[in-house]
Formats: C-alpha cells, sequence, structure tokens
C-alpha cells in the first residue's frame, strides 16, 4: 500500500487528478531544505523515521544515486497528512501538498524550482467542487455508519474514464466475508453503483 501510494505522490507536478493545474512563476518563495546530515546520521538502511512534536510521525527517504528526497508526515488520530520533496542538488524544498492518510492527493499542491521559487500550483479538489470531501465524510459516518480510522475502511477518488466522471469510491469490510462499496458521482452527488463482492482467499 505504501509503495503505491509512494508512486502516487511522486508522479511530476502535473499529472492525475490535476485538473486544476496553474503554471506560474511569482515572487513567492521558499527557504525550506532538507536536512540531509541528520538524515544520513540516523538513517537505518533505506529510511529515517521519527516522531516530531508538530508533524506527528515523519518517514523520510531517497537521496541514492542522485534521486530526490522523500519526507510523508502524518500525527496519529489525524486522517490527512503532508507529503515533501527535496532536490537532490540544492536540497531545497520540490513539491509540497497534503494525502488522505491510505489513498490519495487533496487540498493546494506547490511546485518550485531549485532556487525555491514556486514555478507551478496544483488544486487537487478541482474536478470535485460539487461534491467535495466534507460531504463525503458526512455521508460515510451518517448513512454508511462507518469510521474513517477503521483500517478495514477505504475512500478513494478518481476520473472514470469511460465518461470522463469525476468519482468517489467508498469500500468497507464489515468482516461478512464480502467488500462493500460505494460509488458517488461527484458532479451530482448520487449513489451511481452500490454493492458487495465476495473475499477470495
Amino acid at each position: 500500500m505504501f509503495a503505491a501510494l509512494t508512486l502516487l505522490l511522486i508522479t511530476g507536478c502535473c499529472k492525475a487528478q490535476n485538473t486544476g493545474c496553474n503554471n506560474i512563476k511569482n515572487k513567492e518563495r521558499t527557504t525550506e531544505r532538507f536536512d540531509s546530515t541528520r538524515y544520513y546520521t540516523h538513517k537505518q538502511r533505506t529510511e529515517y523515521v521519527f516522531e516530531d512534536s508538530i508533524k506527528g510521525r515523519v518517514r523520510q527517504f531517497g537521496g541514492e544515486n542522485g534521486s530526490e528526497f522523500v519526507e510523508y508526515a502524518r500525527k496519529d488520530h489525524e486522517l490527512f497528512g503532508t507529503y515533501k520533496e527535496y532536490y537532490n542538488k540544492t536540497k531545497t524544498l520540490k513539491k509540497v501538498g497534503r494525502y488522505y492518510y491510505n489513498q490519495f492527493n487533496i487540498g493546494l499542491w506547490k511546485c518550485y524550482d531549485e532556487n525555491g521559487y514556486l514555478i507551478e500550483t496544483i488544486d487537487k479538489d478541482a474536478p470535485y467542487t460539487n461534491y467535495p470531501w466534507e460531504k463525503v465524510m458526512k455521508f460515510v459516518k451518517e448513512q454508511l455508519k462507518l469510521d474513517l480510522f477503521d483500517k478495514g475502511v477505504s475512500v478513494n477518488r478518481y476520473i472514470a474514464k469511460d465518461h470522463n466522471i469525476p468519482v468517489w469510491f467508498i469500500t468497507w469490510n464489515p468482516c461478512d466475508g464480502k467488500i462493500h462499496f460505494v460509488k458517488i458521482n461527484a458532479n451530482t452527488g448520487q449513489v451511481i453503483e452500490q454493492g458487495a463482492n465476495e473475499i477470495i482467499e
């Protein structure tokens, strides 16, 4: 699961989910840098994991063979975490944004050049404005009676290729031998499919 999430998050700044992409170059600048000295001092095998009083649980990896440095951070009992990517050469911040803890990117993401200047912003929520996360959360809690912190509950979203429709996809496992699911059209807020599939051992 984490490997899949990593691939989702480190793709180029204007790819999947990114219909709200803006190419910009203005005076906004970041001075944030990756602490590579601390990272290499404490890294165990391929990663460095630690607890931070502000960020929560932090996982850092990368830097080998010229690859960028990557950081995931999320506090306990929070659904969303922060993703950051840093240039290998300059250690400056390359990309930053928020992600739903086990599935998708959310909110406004920013991309910077190696000198720290903002070059791109991406609104990950743009396709889902008619039926945003707040309505999905309410639906899950009030209609489905599910706990979003339950590891058996999953929420994802995507653009359906056949009809180019933004879709929310909710699944859960009530321990009845089936995976239950609901698909919601994010343009209309209507349930377009609901059912359950047998779990194949």
